[in-house]
Parts: structure tokens; C-alpha cells; sequence
């Protein structure tokens, strides 16, 4: 929350910060600024220029911390305090520099982010912002998330200077040891009189890992800092599949709205491993958790109902792709998923509740037939991922095939289902798989409706708790909250 009373001694003092000893260090991918007590100073242009390796730092620093904690209370109000500091302060001024400065102990982290415009008024802006009355520009998104974190906020310096405090609720949250990660020399990627000088591996979050490279180029030339993420997958096909789908999905452009990955290499010294081209923060999950509005949810459904209406129109071939069930028809998924589910031990009452609402829909006329298309397969709000650029892309494509499209909306929609039970209302989630559907039907060579819809999220979801082993007891008790919801109509007028 914006305090400005506070100023940096005390915030300093919050932290337990000791005075500092000797030059500041420069570079966010030294070891010390996510294993030690560290000063650090870095420099750059435009948001672009910082955010990226700032949120890799402190997200491998801050590895204990729950995650949604600290998106909400620590790298977006960075994220705003950037991009207040170049379009506000330096008013996207080439010229300008933003600076920040970091002390970080194992108490926490103060962010100073010093611009080079004229300053402004800081307390009669936050008196407006408390009246609601007009201060701002861009609706006010960027004073708004920083009052709505934990952390404090401060200003100093005629408005230049944003103090930023994170305190984390987890102790303990400062690492002590080096993630073990694969470091590939990826010779493949040094062409052009480019040498590869370092290579950093940290956790992508649900992604696999970010490998942030630093590329000499010719002489002369200033040294290029590259961020690529990768996966390690369980076989050599697996890589290969994921890398090919992606790659002709691309081609292919499939939606303007969410993007694809390009990938880049599978190194020769692990053929397992897949680098794509892009720098993800968020899944969609945690990107709906922060904003948790239902406008954020249903702009978000309605974008995806548009990007799989366009991949399932596609002739995107996966002539490599896993062939298993792609004629199965829907009596023998139904049948397929009832048995997991008495597996499961679930009681007969979900399972008879199960067999029930999937007979329903298999009863109506017309729902007869086999509908094939390219599909994702495996399709989740873990597949869906915001990335640094402001970017939705679509990641994970081993599974990719041809199948029933059906399959990809359930996918998605299930997780709808459970987001809604949790975060928000049953109103909501009819709102939002209305224009699921809407937005889906408007495109689609094949349209859906509620009731076929609600016999893919059921498969979806019995198909999730068979993955749950490996989950706690939580995550199954909120799979089957959404199967018995699922099967008692949960959402219908």
C-alpha cells in the first residue's frame, strides 16, 4: 500500500539492512543476488530493458514465497513502478535512463526506482486517488496495483524516486544453494561470430527453466543478454513432437490474440530438451488469481474460444503425433472415464450422479458422430502463459493431434469450473462459458453447446484426478467439488 509517510531509513531498517560495504554489484545474474545480502544497482532505457531479469532474480530469491503472493505484492507493483517511471516520468524519452536500485537481506527487499523527468506532486496525487477524483492517465492501473499490495510504497525525491519494501510472510525465504539445473553449452546457437560467454539456468514456473544467455557478438559490438525457456521432456519423441507442433503451429498463425512460441533448438548433448523463444511470468491462473475480476475472466475466455475455433479450423498436420483414441468414440470415453472413476473410490453416489449427466448428453439427438480436427490434447490454464512482452501463448504441444475438439474445450473449461467455485460465483462461471461458447461458435466449423460441453468438462476433470496422485488432498478435494458440481448442472439457468 502507498505509505508516504515512510522513507527509505525506515524501510531500510524494516529489512534489517546493514550499511553498505564496497561498489554495488551490476549484474542481476550474479549468484550472489539470489543466494546472499546484496546491493545492486543496473540501468536501462525502458521497462523492457529491466523487467525481465529483475523478475528472474527476485523469483529465484524469493523461491519460497507462495507465488500469488509474491506476483501481487511484489513483482507487478514493480512492473507498474517501471512503467510509471518511462511513460510518466521520462515520458518514453530514448534519452532517459531509469535506474533502480535493490537491498536485499533475508528479511526482504527494498527497490528504489529513480527516474529522469521533472517529478510530480506526490501527495496531492494520492488525495485525488483517495477522492477518486481524476489524477491519472491509462484509467490509474498503475497507482491502483500499487496500493492494493502488501508491500509498501513511498516517493522520494520530488516524486522521481519510488521506494519500494517487500516483507514476505515465509521465513526462511532466502536461498542458500544453487538449483540443479542443466547448463547445455548450445553450440547450435553461437553462429554469426556469436559466442555464447555465460549461460544461467533458473525455474520457469509450470514451464520447465529460463536459461538466460550472454552473447558476445563481433567486435565491437556490446554483449546481448538472451532469455529462452525450456523443457525437459521424459523421451527424445516427446522433445521432438512438442518442438515440430510447435514450430507448424506457428507457421501456421493460428490466433493473433494467443501466440505461439518459436522454438529455437533441441541441443544436441540433450535431445530431451526443447528451448523456445519466449519469457513467460505468469500462467493463467495466476494471472486471473491477481486480477480475480470477472471482466479479466471473461476477456480471457472469450480470447481463448477464439484461438482453438482457429486451431481446430487449421490443416495443421501432426503427421508424427500419438494416433491412440482418435476414433474413439464418446460412448467408449464416457464408459472409459466412469471406470477411473470408480477406481478413484469416490462414492457411488458421484459416480451414479457421473454416469447420469453423461447419459443425458449422449441421449439428445444429434449428439451422434465423429468430429475429428487438429487439437492441443492436452489442454489446461497451465498450457496458457503471460509472458514479459504482455503477450497469451499456448505452450506444451507434445500432445498435439487430431482428435475430437471437444477434448481442448472441456480441457480449458474444467479449469474454468474450478476457478469460479473457489474465486468466484456460479453467475460468473455461466457469464464466462457463455461467451466461451459464443466466442468458440462464431468461428468453428463444428459449434457446441452447454450440455455437450458439460460431458467434455467431466471427462476433463475425472481425467485430472487420475493425475492427482502426485497432488495433496486439497487439490483432489477441489477436483471432486468440480466433478459433482459438473454433474448436478452446477451453472444452468
Amino acid at each position: 500500500m502507498i505509505d508516504l509517510s515512510r522513507n527509505r531509513a525506515g524501510l531500510l531498517a524494516e529489512i534489517e539492512a546493514p550499511e553498505p560495504a564496497g561498489d554495488p554489484l551490476s549484474d542481476l545474474t550474479d549468484p550472489r543476488v539470489t543466494t546472499e545480502g546484496a546491493h545492486v544497482h543496473v540501468c536501462g532505457r525502458a521497462r523492457e530493458d529491466l523487467f525481465p531479469l529483475l523478475e528472474i532474480a527476485l523469483s529465484e530469491r524469493f523461491a519460497a514465497v507462495p507465488r500469488q503472493e509474491l506476483i501481487r505484492n511484489l513483482l507487478m507493483p514493480l512492473k507498474s513502478a517501471l512503467g510509471n517511471a518511462c511513460k510518466h516520468g521520462n515520458r518514453d524519452d530514448p534519452a532517459k535512463a531509469v535506474f533502480v536500485e535493490l537491498v536485499l537481506t533475508p528479511n526482504g527487499a527494498l527497490i528504489a526506482v529513480t527516474d529522469e523527468g521533472a517529478g510530480f506532486d506526490a501527495a496531492l496525487t494520492f488525495r485525488r486517488f483517495q477522492k477518486r477524483e481524476s489524477f491519472f492517465v491509462n484509467r490509474g492501473s498503475g497507482f491502483r496495483n500499487l496500493h492494493r499490495a502488501a508491500s509498501t510504497v513511498s516517493y522520494e525525491n520530488g516524486g522521481r524516486t519510488l521506494l519500494l519494501c517487500f516483507r514476505p510472510s515465509t521465513s526462511g525465504n532466502l536461498r542458500s544453494d544453487e538449483r540443479a539445473c542443466p547448463a547445455p553449452t548450445l553450440a547450435e546457437l553461437a553462429n554469426n561470430h556469436a559466442r555464447i560467454e555465460s549461460c544461467r539456468v533458473y525455474p520457469a514456473w509450470g514451464c520447465g527453466n529460463r536459461y538466460v544467455l550472454r552473447i558476445a557478438r563481433r567486435t565491437g559490438q556490446a554483449a546481448e543478454t538472451r532469455i529462452l525457456t525450456g523443457r525437459l521432456h521424459t523421451s527424445e519423441a516427446a522433445a521432438k513432437a512438442d518442438f515440430e507442433a510447435a514450430a507448424s503451429l506457428r507457421d501456421a498463425r493460428i490466433s493473433r490474440s494467443v501466440l505461439i512460441p518459436r522454438p529455437v533448438v533441441i541441443p544436441v548433448e540433450e535431445p530431451r530438451l526443447v528451448l523456445c523463444d519466449f519469457d513467460p511470468w505468469m500462467n493463467l491462473w495466476e494471472y486471473l488469481g491477481y486480477w480475480c475480476s470477472l471482466e479479466a475472466l471473461r476477456n480471457s475466455t472469450e480470447r481463448i474460444g477464439r484461438a482453438l475455433a482457429r486451431l481446430h479450423r487449421s490443416q495443421v498436420a501432426f503427421n508424427w503425433a500419438q494416433t491412440h483414441r482418435v476414433g474413439e468414440g464418446r460412448d467408449a470415453m464416457a464408459a472409459r472415464a466412469e471406470r477411473h472413476l470408480q477406481t478413484l473410490r469416490c462414492g457411488h453416489d458421484l459416480v451414479n450422479r457421473f454416469r447420469v449427466s453423461v447419459r443425458r448428453t449422449l441421449d439428445r439427438p444429434g449428439f451422434g458422430g465423429q468430429r475429428t480436427a487438429p487439437i492441443h490434447g492436452a489442454l489446461g490454464w497451465d498450457c496458457i502463459h503471460y509472458g514479459i512482452d504482455g503477450f497469451f501463448y499456448l505452450y506444451r504441444f507434445e500432445t498435439c493431434r487430431r482428435s475430437d475438439p471437444g477434448l481442448d474445450l472441456g480441457g480449458f473449461a474444467s479449469d474454468l469450473l474450478r476457478f469460479t467455485l473457489v474465486d468466484l460465483d456460479e453467475g460468473a462461471y455461466r457469464t464466462c462459458r457463455d461467451a466461451l461458447l459464443a466466442s468458440y461458435n462464431q468461428r468453428a466449423e463444428h459449434p457446441m453447446n452447454q450440455d455437450e460441453l458439460r460431458f467434455y468438462i467431466a471427462l476433463a476433470l475425472v481425467e485430472r484426478l487420475q493425475r492427482a496422485g502426485s497432488r495433496t488432498r486439497a487439490d483432489t478435494e477441489e477436483l471432486l467439488n468440480a466433478l459433482e458440481a459438473a454433474s448436478c448442472g452446477w451453472g444452468e439457468p
